[in-house]
Order: C-alpha cells, then structure tokens, then sequence
C-alpha cells in the first residue's frame, strides 16, 4: 500500500512495529543525532522523539532505514516490483485495436499512480509563514557534531 501523505505512512510504521516513540525530553544539540546513529548502526527501527526540548513539534529519524521500511513507503514488497514495473512502462508498445487498448488501462493507471500528485490544500499548509514571520529557528534543526557550525538543514 502506497500512503498519501507521511502521516498515514508514520501511523503504518507504527502499526508494523517499526516505530519506537521516545517521549523523554531530548536535545536537538547532538542528542537525536546520537542516538539516532546508535539505533540506525543496530538496523533499529524508526524514532520519533515527540518531547523536544525548546520545540513543540515532534523529529521523525530513521523512517526509511530500512530495506522493509523503504518497501512499505514506496507501496511494494520488493524493490524489484518497482524494476519491473519501469522496465514494463519502458518496453510497452502501442496497442493495436480496441481489445487491447481497453487491457492497458489498468497499467496506465499504475503508471500514472507513480507520479507525484499536487493538492491546493494539504496539513503543511494550515499555518503560513511570510515575510519577517519567517523564522527557521522555530523547527527543531538538528545539530550534528559538536564542532558544526551550527545546526544545518
């Protein structure tokens, strides 16, 4: 199953197990960092730290590391489903008649479900920020290496 938005695909991680919530008080200096690169190291599970010290959003790590994790976003059980599948759209040949114009419907609509869709209106969007509103230091960005220059996006 292929999720319409991150979401559906973190209620999904949850639901397999493949989700740890830490709700502990954590720093965005070096903490997530350090403990995302322990449990990533072990192939753990994905992380979401929803108690950020200084913030009131929660961070998402690790969501895609892991080959299942990966397959479970891109809606597949193997990798080679989606090689298959571009392999297929890149060898297909027009259809002649009308019979097998009607049998390629269901695989122009795969095709087409590959592509990114545009919405006026998504949750990201509920709150706008413009001009001197704009503040990148209201998202809890993380800092990496005690010696960063600061915390890079």
């Amino acid at each position: 199953m292929a999720f319409k938005n991150l979401d559906q695909f973190i209620k999904a991680l949850d639901k397999a197990g493949e989700l740890k919530r830490i709700r502990e008080p954590v720093s965005p200096y070096l903490e997530i960092t350090e403990i995302t690169d322990r449990v990533c190291k072990k192939e753990g599970a994905a992380l979401m730290f929803e108690n950020v010290e200084g913030y009131n959003m929660p961070v998402l790590t690790n969501a895609f590391g892991s080959y299942r994790r990966m397959c479970m976003a891109l809606g597949v059980r193997d990798f080679h489903e989606i090689g298959q599948d571009i392999l297929h759209f890149l060898e297909m040949e027009a259809p002649q008649g009308l019979i097998k114009k009607l049998r390629m419907i269901p695989k122009l609509k795969r095709l087409s479900d590959m592509f990114p869709k545009q919405v006026k209106t998504a949750p990201c969007q509920e709150i706008i920020l413009k001009g001197e509103d704009v503040d990148l230091g209201k998202f809890p960005i993380l800092h990496y290496w005690p010696r960063d220059g600061g915390p890079f996006i």
